[in-house]
């Protein structure tokens, strides 16, 4: 498989050389992915050899087309292609060298993720877990702060979030009561849905029952709801599904109720981005907010002041930035093959036109895209320089006929074709569109169908629509063989007579080749 492969076409016009060699694979499963692909990739080339030696080869037609059932560039066997998300905390980092004073009016809390950074050496029941580890933990914070919101995940059945949750794989079931004893693995207890349901709300019941010091407020998700314990003060009713969003709920009505300086902990990019997308929004109604993240843990912690970040960004930069993280890769949606955060933040460098077409998802939350408009014609734009910034063409479907053909790049490392980046973009934009509303604490999301998503009717789960149109094995017409078996030759019902092609060594019938 290291050799090289050469399939010469007979079109005057092109010399096609499919260089490929088997990549270095980090894990042995990756690798029998890779060369399965190559086999598929170096058969087909073979295909194409052998039926141009009697048929005028379309190159153009050839490369609208996907090599396989799933784009290499956008899935892994034919999941989501998982970047590294951290790599753009890293970037927007850079932006901030400030630190933040010792106190916070208020502090907001992702709660799924203080639970898995909480120790629980030496607990014994979840009731030792609730008032000697959790519910400390909150009177902590309680000490800088005047108030302090736990918002938690919520796990509703057959969404995007829960698809792509499956693939984490599951955990031990252990029903949560006070007595019951505490899982010895605690990272495997909280793998399971259905644990953290009820672990959550045992603990939002533990801190309404809690009594705080004077003057201290604490509000906890419980469900839909909110339940608080301190203050008379309600919030409405929230359908979010994620406390990455509903954080911003919560943040919205501290600023309401007064809060200037406020402080949200969390470990995961998702919530950065939501932040700085939403900062300015923000800032226009609490000119004094003055926002800070708490991110990571151990050698990886730091502090990120969002008015910092988003004064170097500048505004439109800010707000299209959760567009750009849904375009270039999060949990659900692919990332490029190869192209890391760094990369793509490059390539937006490089083309900073796409800022408009970001933008325009924004104020379009769940816009309807079509390879006509453009926006959409934006961002093939901005995928033909993700994949090579020197480039001139705007056609996603052109550079990858003219990388692969000139460059020497490999399927895996040349842009999707036209019309699987335009399903990827639709799940881009309802990602998006989750995000950019996510101020509002009733968003009644609309269906993922036709967004760059199916529900499967056997697993009762969604998946990824990968393209319109069939893999080029099946629809590039150069490629039809019969398998004619009759004497006498090829008759009426022969599949190339029908393409109106002239029959090939491939081809099973006894014509003369």
């Amino acid at each position: 498989m290291d050799e090289d492969f050469a399939v010469v076409f007979r079109d005057t016009d092109y010399f096609f050389l499919a260089y490929n060699r088997s990549p270095t694979p980090k894990t042995k499963s990756k690798q029998v992915g890779q060369v399965s692909m190559l086999k598929d990739d170096v058969a087909l080339f073979s295909r194409l050899y052998i039926v141009t030696q009697h048929r005028d080869g379309d190159l153009d037609t050839f490369f609208k087309h996907e090599n396989h059932p799933y784009p290499p560039s956008l899935a892994e066997r034919g999941k989501l292609r998982q970047g590294k998300k951290s790599d753009l905390t890293n970037i927007l980092a850079q932006k901030t060298q400030e630190e933040p004073s010792g106190s916070f009016d208020v502090r907001v809390l992702d709660g799924a993720a203080v639970v898995h950074l909480l120790p629980v050496t030496g607990i014994t029941t979840f009731d030792d877990y609730a008032s000697g580890v959790f519910v400390p933990h909150i009177m902590r914070q309680l000490e800088t702060s005047m108030r302090v919101d736990v918002v938690w995940d919520r796990y509703l059945d057959n969404s995007i979030k829960e698809s792509t949750r499956e693939k984490r794989g599951k955990g031990v079931r252990r029903k949560v009561a006070g007595q019951t004893k505490v899982p010895g693995n605690w990272p495997d207890f909280l793998r399971d849905p259905t644990n953290k349901v009820e672990l959550f709300q045992f603990l939002s019941e533990k801190i309404v029952s809690t009594t705080f010091p004077d003057g201290k407020q604490v509000f906890a998700t419980s469900g839909a709801s909110v339940v608080c314990s301190g203050t008379d003060h309600s919030m409405p009713p929230c359908d979010h599904e994620e406390a990455d969003t509903r954080i911003v709920v919560h943040l919205q009505d501290a600023l309401e109720s007064g809060c200037t300086t406020c402080l949200v902990r969390t470990v995961d990019t998702d919530v950065l981005v939501i932040l700085i997308g939403k900062y300015h929004f923000l800032a226009s109604k609490y000119p004094s907010a003055d926002i800070w993240v708490a991110f990571g843990s151990g050698k990886n912690f730091l502090f990120l002041h969002i008015n910092a970040i988003c004064s170097t960004l500048g505004k439109e930069k800010s707000t299209a930035l959760p567009v750009f993280h849904s375009f270039t890769g999060c949990d659900t949606t692919s990332s490029f093959f190869g192209k890391g955060k760094k990369s793509v933040w490059e390539a937006w460098g490089a083309y900073t036109e796409v800022t408009d077409a970001f933008n325009f998802i924004v104020e379009h939350p769940h816009a309807q895209i079509t390879v006509d408009c453009q926006e959409f014609q934006m961002l093939e734009r901005f995928t033909v320089v993700i994949y090579d910034k020197t480039s001139p063409l705007v056609s996603v479907n052109e550079a990858r006929k003219e990388l692969f053909c000139q460059k020497n790049r490999t399927m895996e490392n040349i842009p999707p074709t036209q019309q699987a980046l335009l399903q990827h973009t639709k799940r881009a934009v309802y990602q998006a569109g989750i995000w950019t509303t996510c101020h509002q604490a009733q968003q009644q999301t609309p269906t993922a169908e036709g967004c760059g998503w199916t529900l499967d009717a056997e697993t009762k789960s969604w998946v990824p629509v990968w393209s319109s149109q069939p893999a080029a094995a099946k629809a590039v017409s150069e490629l039809v063989k019969c398998a004619c078996k009759s004497a006498a030759g090829c008759g009426g019902r022969c599949s190339c007579k029908k393409a109106s092609w002239k029959c090939t060594e491939l081809c099973s019938c006894k014509c003369e080749k």
